[in-house]
Formats: structure tokens, C-alpha cells, sequence
């Protein structure tokens, strides 16, 4: 039994690395649960209803689309989140104007996928999702459920797409008023910027300082909260202007996970959520030897990220599959290492 249920969480990509952002909240699994003593997610969707402009701090891989898919995902209540993928500014992430547009398109479409919206959006995951190695999709972000309301989403592509926008200036006059709308239904707007860690590589650091000196410190003007998950080395004092992120004056970092117990919960959720309903009861520890998780903490307190040590149990689970074992070892998490 325990090598068909390898084998499920196998073909259904258990341990995915780079899970869909609408995944990513369902395998949350909350830092204020890990005895951290830090309040992540409590203080980022606080903050986010008093409207305060937050800086999501953290390493690539270490948690900081898990932690806005969770506070902000689609089954979020009291808040509005208008998800901007960065990606899409391209090379214009320089420009406020560019911003703006990229807040109307998002907008557009969140309200025209809104009457698609299902109730029960992002409660779980399907019992199987075959994802391959090949020809992978983009995440993408699910819509919110606060445009399950099918009034204020009319109302607010009604605003959006019969209002002539040529200049900055008209365009945010459009998203103020949208802002407007949002905030009539007893919500607060949180702007949030999640996916800034591709700048990380290969870019120049002009175009981190463009994005967090000029393009979004506008938004310090509208009626609402902004969220920005940003790298921890976007702080360094030996990148351009030491006040880079000053307009984001609220600082939320995400701790280390700080046990192998916790780690531990991180992979047992994993499991939980593609259960079907054969495996009603079954537990991590059906599937993974102890020792396979004292090798992946070895390997986080070593400097491994929360994504590396993903990539490291789905590696050893295909391989323990193949190998038609019962049980993911600590031996399998070593070879992972080696490959």
C-alpha cells in the first residue's frame, strides 16, 4: 500500500519545487506555527489592513510567495489584493507608467475572470495534477475572491475600460477610482509585488533601484497597502542608495524554519494536500523515514533553501518509486544530493 501511495504522490508532483501560486497557499504551512517567536503572517495581513506599504523580506526559495499566497490568496477575506507579476513590466520596471499599466491590466483581467470564480477557489487541490518537467506553465494568479462579487467586478471594468487613459496622471485618476469602488464593499486595496527575486540574477542593478526609487512610489498616494516580497540583498548597504527601500516602511523578514520537526510539517502538508479518498489517515511518516529529514535539515541549516530541499525529496521520491521501495531513506536524500 505505502508503494501506491509513493507512487501517487509521485505522478501528482508531491514535492514540486515551484508548486502554481494557487497552489502555494494551500501547502503553506505558517511560521507562527513553527515556535519561531516572529509573527509573519499575522503582522502581514495586519499591516496590509491598516494600509501600510510592507517590504516582505527573504532569500529566493525561502518562503515569500508561500507566505502573500496565503494571507492573500483567492479565498482571502477583508482585503483586496491586486496581484502584479512583475514579469510582466519586462525592461520598463523603471517607469511609473509602466506600473500603472501593469495595475490596469491586472485589474482587467481579475474582473473578467471573475464570473469564472468557483466557491470552494483554492480550498483544495485536485486529487491528481500532472505537472511535467517539459514545457512547464507559468504560475499564474488565481482570482480573488472578493470579485466573486459580481457588482463590483462590473463596476470596476466598467471604470477600466470606458475611461481614455494617455497620461500617468489619467491613468492613476482610473485606479483611484477604482480603489474607490473596492473600498465602498468594506475592503482594503493591497497592491502586491511578489516575484522581484528575478532580478536577482543577471540584472543590472539600475533596474532594482529604478523600481523601488521611482516607478512604484506613487502608490504611496493611493488609499491602500502595498506588499513588495523582495531579496534580502535588495537591502544591502553596497546597493546604490542605502535608503532604497525607505518608501517601504514596514519590514517583515521570514525566519529560518527551526527544526527538523518543522520541516518535518512543511513535507507532511505536502502529502495531505493529494490524499484522495483511499489515504484518509495516512501520514508523513508512512512514506518518509525519519532519516530523510534529519539529511534535508542537514542540508537547509547548510545553506539549502526551502525550494532546494523540495527539489531534493521529489528527486528521492521518483527515485524510491523506481525503485519500488516503501519508503523515501535518509540514503535516497544523499544520492538526491549527489545527482
Amino acid at each position: 500500500m505505502t508503494l501506491r501511495l509513493l507512487r501517487s504522490l509521485a505522478e501528482a508532483n508531491a514535492f514540486d519545487p515551484t508548486p502554481k501560486y494557487s497552489d502555494v497557499g494551500v501547502y503553506h504551512v505558517r511560521f507562527e506555527s513553527m515556535g519561531t517567536g516572529v509573527q509573519v503572517e499575522s503582522r502581514l495581513l495586519d499591516g496590509a489592513l491598516r494600509g501600510e506599504r510592507i517590504a516582505l523580506i527573504a532569500d529566493s526559495g525561502c518562503g515569500k510567495t508561500s507566505v502573500v499566497s496565503h494571507v492573500f490568496g483567492p479565498t482571502t477575506e477583508q482585503v483586496a489584493p491586486i496581484l502584479v507579476p512583475v514579469r510582466s513590466l519586462e525592461e520598463e520596471a523603471t517607469k511609473a507608467e509602466q506600473v500603472a499599466d501593469s495595475i490596469l491590466s491586472q485589474l482587467r483581467r481579475q474582473t473578467e475572470e471573475s464570473g469564472r470564480l468557483a466557491p470552494d477557489t483554492g480550498s483544495r487541490l485536485g486529487r491528481h495534477r500532472h505537472v511535467t518537467n517539459v514545457n512547464r506553465r507559468s504560475k499564474s494568479f488565481a482570482t480573488p475572491r472578493w470579485l466573486a462579487n459580481a457588482i463590483l467586478a462590473s463596476q470596476i471594468e466598467q471604470q477600466i475600460t470606458t475611461t481614455e487613459s494617455n497620461t500617468l496622471e489619467d491613468k492613476i485618476d482610473v485606479i483611484r477610482l477604482c480603489l474607490n469602488l473596492i473600498q465602498n464593499d468594506s475592503l482594503m486595496p493591497v497592491f502586491v509585488f511578489d516575484d522581484t527575486d528575478r532580478w536577482t540574477v543577471g540584472s543590472d542593478d539600475s533596474t532594482i533601484e529604478g523600481f523601488f526609487g521611482e516607478a512604484i512610489r506613487w502608490l504611496a498616494e493611493m488609499d491602500a497597502a502595498v506588499v513588495v516580497a523582495t531579496h534580502s540583498r535588495y537591502l544591502d548597504a553596497g546597493l546604490g542608495d542605502p535608503e532604497l527601500l525607505t518608501f517601504l516602511d514596514t519590514r517583515v523578514r521570514l525566519p529560518r524554519v527551526p527544526t527538523a520537526d518543522d520541516l518535518a510539517k512543511i513535507l507532511d502538508r505536502r502529502i495531505q494536500a493529494h490524499l484522495n479518498e483511499h489515504d484518509p489517515n495516512e501520514r508523513l511518516d508512512a512514506v518518509v523515514d525519519w532519516s530523510a529529514i534529519e539529511e534535508l535539515f542537514s542540508e537547509y541549516q547548510e545553506g539549502a533553501s526551502i525550494r532546494k530541499v523540495m527539489q531534493l525529496a521529489h528527486i528521492a521520491l521518483v527515485e524510491t518509486v523506481d525503485v519500488c521501495a516503501d519508503k523515501i531513506t535518509g540514503r535516497a536524500i544523499k544520492a538526491a544530493v549527489q545527482t
